[in-house]
């Protein structure tokens, strides 16, 4: 299947790659305290109709069963090779948490895509000096941007940008991009700023300054002195990490259907809880069987009703 093979191949290539026939969106959103959240998404656009339901497909196969919970595990993995390295290189500890996997479908003026939705938050990315944030030594390795890629890194609010290599090609607000128009190769250690506070002109950000620093610190230090001594032993911690919780879908639902009073259209649902139409549909399914919930066809819709023993 087409689609299977285009989503493996970002599992592999999930970083700044070329692929002729998807784009890459990546977002780092740095955070005050020296972590950073990166989303990264590929978008693989859908022809026709065909490929339209063949994707579908696709995200109700892999949320029914338990390979959903293997692509984030092997996405942990890879990201903690990856953040296992730019330790080595910065020597300095870091994590990577709430690894979180997605698929999603959008339809645009210019077509429909499917969507592979990766993100995490990196703790320690960047260093933390005084009123100043430095980025940029996790990058150990070269990158090349092409005009598939696309690389957005926002900085928090109340910085201003002192110091960028190579220049970014624009601006949105707080959001720096780099779309392969103005530069796009990435020397090792780039993309690289510096971000000063701005002065607010009164004494209690100094204070608040010197108390961040503080606490990053001890969080730093209790970091490293958790830190495994031997690079092997190191490695097979990380690869053998326990699974992060699975929320119960089920009751978010029937908590939804009490809300409303005991029923409500399924499309509701969906955009309640936040997860797919194939998702509910799966749940649904399963808690008509098991004689939880009651599913009525209205017109062009389906009402659910809670049955209550």
């Amino acid at each position: 299947m087409k689609l299977v093979v285009l989503f493996h191949l970002f599992l592999c290539l999930f970083l700044l790659t070329n692929t002729a026939t998807a784009q890459s969106v990546i977002t780092i959103d740095i955070l005050e305290d020296g972590n950073a959240v990166w989303i990264m998404e590929e978008y693989l656009p859908l022809a026709n109709q065909n490929e339209i339901d063949e994707w579908e497909e696709f995200i109700q196969s892999k949320e029914s069963t338990e390979q959903y919970q293997y692509d984030i595990e092997e996405f942990k993995g890879r990201i903690e090779g990856f953040i296992y390295s730019a330790e080595v290189t910065t020597n300095r500890s870091m994590d990577a948490e709430n690894c979180n996997v997605s698929y999603h479908t959008v339809n645009t003026i210019s077509g429909a895509f499917g969507i592979v939705r990766f993100s995490f938050e990196w703790t320690n990315f960047s260093i933390i000096d005084s009123d100043k944030i430095l980025i940029g030594d996790v990058f150990s390795d070269w990158m090349i941007l092409s005009t598939d890629n696309v690389l957005t890194i926002k900085i928090p609010d109340g910085y201003k940008v002192a110091s960028v290599s190579p220049d970014y090609d624009r601006r949105e607000e707080n959001g720096l991009i780099w779309e392969g128009t103005v530069s796009r190769s990435f020397n090792k250690g780039e993309p690289a700023l510096i971000l000063n506070h701005k002065s607010a002109g009164s004494g209690i950000w100094i204070v608040l300054m010197v108390v961040l620093i503080a606490v990053s610190s001890m969080v730093l230090w209790n970091r490293r002195k958790t830190l495994v001594s031997s690079t092997k032993s190191y490695k097979a911690s990380i690869f053998n990490s326990a699974p992060p919780e699975i929320l119960d879908d089920e009751e978010m639902i029937k908590q939804i259907l009490v809300k409303a009073g005991g029923q409500e259209y399924q499309s509701e649902i969906v955009s309640k809880s936040g997860l797919s139409k194939s998702r509910i549909s799966i749940l649904i399914k399963k808690m008509n069987e098991e004689g939880k919930v009651i599913k009525i066809k209205k017109g062009k819709g389906n009402v659910i009703r809670l049955v209550n023993k």
